[in-house]
């Protein structure tokens, strides 16, 4: 199962993106990284480990595979890589 991420500002670009991944993967799990929830700085470290610069941004096992809202094509082609 692969690790995945998800970088969030808790805007509706933010929530769309989440609900379509979890409606099109319902059995994925997913870390939440969300701006307002990062009190100690780790999540800001983390987004700038990884690369963040935009959210929304979904991370799979440590590589940032889609930033910005995504078009249902472009999760489909994340489902070999989500459902494996």
């Amino acid at each position: 199962m692969p690790q995945v991420e998800f970088f969030s500002a808790e805007c509706r670009l933010c929530d769309r993106t989440l609900g379509m991944l979890e409606g099109m993967f319902p059995n994925l799990q997913i870390t939440l990284h969300r701006a307002s929830e990062c009190r100690d700085g780790s999540c800001c470290a983390l987004a700038e480990q990884y690369g963040v610069r935009a959210v929304p941004a979904l991370v799979i096992d440590g590589r940032v595979v889609q930033v910005g809202l995504p078009t249902p094509g472009d999760l489909a082609a994340l489902a070999p890589i989500l459902r494996a």
